[in-house]
């Protein structure tokens, strides 16, 4: 075979940058504007060796794209007869400064173990047809969307994940039965393209980047070594966003694009992650690219954009049919961390924060973010211990609005490890439960921790990994979030699409949302209150095709001191229900499901029992014979409630309306 041979091209397509395969040849296309002329060298993947160079003029450059189109059958005589050029060709382009991989290049050669770079980068052409099916995007609206968001490789390198392929994007494949179980419905991916693991970029070289948000990116191709079959990762990313479809789960993904990243080439980026791999949404960073401008492209109308705020580049659309645009809201994490915290003058801008929804955007709420600590982590450590990062402690967040319960970090002490866990079950009843698209960090349903450390983004071991122990240790409060899930599922008062108008508009007796303090209708803003009542009216929510929600009366707790609760009078012909406290750890979700069988399991016997002709009777009597068994399911459930309750400090109740 020749070496470093000179070779011919002709002027190509450059509608996209990267590769592009046809049945006649290849088109190489990059964007390189200060260039008059440029080479592309092609190389053998495996030996590493060059095969032959192209000189790329201006005669094949469009605008600041050159393009350049080359025959199967001129790459055909460099590699042995049963070799597929395709899949053995390498490449990369070169200019006065050097050699350097094509930002747009698919697949990423050299990089196929994490934090371990062999010989020098390829770009790879991603040439194979995969056979999606029939699989189409989900389009979930926000309302209804739960987000857990998760590290590829830490969600399931621990070997107590008991995965076959640990690390990878098969292994998220094998735990989609506990994501089914745990209720969640889209997957947000911290950085799942190729990035450089090394720091020598910003002078670091004793610590590897874990994270992925690196200044050093290829954002079209999956990461390999997040791949088990390293081949073929853009085949694997492929299955692992059709299965997770065909379960119910959207797959999003987080692109740190760096500052001076060029719009086009990030919009032409997004378009191909939808195209090619079928990934519902992103999240963006608005400091590096003009989120609006993105979000408003018609290739992405169907697609989810999330960014910590519009940068009105554009004005938002009004009445889309599909709402893509979404605001990750930093300031409700941390508004509810003080608030769980007790700090004053916290109560109003909470209950402005737990209904908050926008007419133009969907709003994503979280309490925990991988830049901080975890959830018990929250309610463990009242300062960051960052000392394994090397940084001395300097790195991460200095203002987490944390509260160890009465002791720093690990402790047998029963009274601190149970408040601890009460201000968990606080945590997820507040997020669950408020209006918005929740976002759930992994491992937080099952009381993960970092040890303290919040900012572990050089941590590639057991302080970063998800140790799946805990769910076995945890179960209880992988019961509760689980059962939250379910409820915000089952409830559409908890999911409205469209913001509050804190008024009766519908004539029933009642507003859409009220608040109030420890007397009805009267809010206690004070700077020292630390208490609230929440009202959602039922009526105001549509269940099913004729039917409407049950209403529901939350309040908050979280001064150290008990205070005593007078509850609002329930809808008419209804009575309030204690359905959730997290001072006793009590939920009636169990007990509802099981009633609302019976419920129709009894509907379903006296139906087949009755004549047709007899339809209205017939309803009349299910419910006569349904009501003994439901007055026992309730019975089981709670009792009748009193006009007033005492709340225990720095808890949470939920009381349900039910037909008196």
């Amino acid at each position: 075979m020749n070496s470093k041979k000179e070779g011919t091209v002709t002027k190509g397509s450059a509608e996209t940058p990267g590769v592009m395969l046809s049945k006649e040849g290849i088109t190489f296309s990059v964007f390189l504007p200060a260039e008059k002329e440029c080479r592309l060298n092609l190389y053998h993947k495996v030996s590493g060796r060059q095969l032959i160079s192209f000189r790329l003029t201006e005669e094949v450059k469009t605008g600041n794209i050159f393009s350049a189109f080359i025959k199967h059958k001129q790459l055909k005589k460099y590699f042995e007869e049963q070799e597929e050029p395709v899949k053995s060709l390498g490449y990369l382009y070169e200019t006065r400064q050097g050699e350097f991989l094509d930002p747009g290049a698919a697949l990423v050669y050299g990089r196929e173990e994490f934090a371990k770079r062999e010989g020098r980068l390829l770009g790879g052409i991603s040439g194979k047809e995969y056979d999606w099916e029939e699989d189409r995007p989900i389009q979930r609206p926000y309302s209804d969307t739960l987000v857990y968001k998760l590290h590829v490789r830490g969600f399931t390198m621990d070997a107590s994940s008991k995965v076959q392929c640990p690390g990878t994007f098969l292994g998220i494949t094998e735990k989609i039965p506990y994501l089914k179980e745990l209720g969640v419905n889209c997957l947000l991916l911290m950085p799942a393209y190729e990035f450089d693991e090394s720091m020598k970029e910003e002078g670091i070289t004793d610590r590897i980047n874990y994270w992925g948000y690196s200044l050093l990116n290829s954002f079209f191709a999956p990461k390999a070594a997040y791949a088990y079959s390293k081949d073929e990762p853009d085949t694997e990313f492929k299955y692992m966003v059709k299965l997770l479809h065909q379960n119910g789960m959207e797959v999003m993904m987080e692109m740190n694009f760096t500052a001076g990243t060029n719009t086009v080439f990030a919009m032409e980026c997004l378009r191909h992650w939808v195209r090619d791999y079928h990934v519902d949404g992103f999240k963006l960073s608005n400091e590096t690219v003009p989120v609006s401008v993105l979000a408003s492209d018609p290739v992405l109308g169907s697609t989810k954009i999330l960014s910590e705020g519009w940068d009105y580049k554009t004005t938002p659309e009004k009445k889309k049919v599909f709402q893509n645009y979404g605001e990750c809201n930093n300031n409700y994490s941390i508004t509810c961390k003080r608030f769980l915290r007790g700090d004053e003058e916290q109560v109003k801008e909470f209950a402005r924060q737990f209904n908050c929804l926008y007419e133009e955007s969907g709003s994503v709420k979280y309490i925990t973010n991988h830049d901080g600590f975890t959830l018990i982590d929250l309610f463990s450590y009242d300062k960051k211990h960052n000392e394994a990062n090397g940084e001395n402690n300097r790195d991460g967040q200095e203002y987490n609005f944390s509260w160890n319960c009465g002791k720093e970090g690990r402790t047998g002490k029963s009274s601190v490890l149970e408040m601890r866990k009460r201000q968990v079950r606080n945590a997820f009843a507040i997020l669950l439960l408020s209006q918005g698209t929740p976002l759930i960090l992994s491992g937080d349903e099952f009381l993960n921790s970092q040890e303290g450390n919040n900012n572990p983004y050089c941590q590639d071991n057991k302080l970063s990994w998800l140790n799946w122990d805990n769910l076995i240790k945890e179960e209880e409060t992988f019961y509760w979030v689980k059962t939250l899930i379910q409820i915000r599922k089952e409830h559409p008062v908890f999911r409205r699409k469209e913001p509050f108008h804190y008024m009766d508009y519908i004539y029933c007796g009642m507003p859409d949302i009220s608040f109030h303090g420890t007397n009805p209708w009267y809010a206690e803003y004070d700077h020292y209150s630390r208490q609230l009542g929440v009202m959602l009216c039922g009526a105001y929510a549509r269940k099913g095709h004729t039917g409407f929600d049950d209403s529901f009366y939350l309040a908050f707790n979280f001064h150290w001191e008990s205070r005593e609760f007078h509850l609002p009078d329930a809808p008419s012909g209804e009575a309030w229900k204690l359905f959730l406290s997290t001072s006793e750890g009590y939920i009636e979700a169990e007990d509802e499901k099981e009633m609302a069988e019976r419920k129709k399991e009894a509907k379903e016997k006296e139906a087949k029992e009755k004549e047709s002709k007899k339809i209205e009777t017939k309803k009349i009597e299910v419910k006569n014979a349904a009501m003994p068994e439901i007055k026992e399911a309730e019975e089981k459930v709670g009792k009748e409630i009193e006009k007033s309750f005492t709340l225990s400090a720095r808890s949470v109740r939920v009381y349900k309306s039910c037909k008196v």
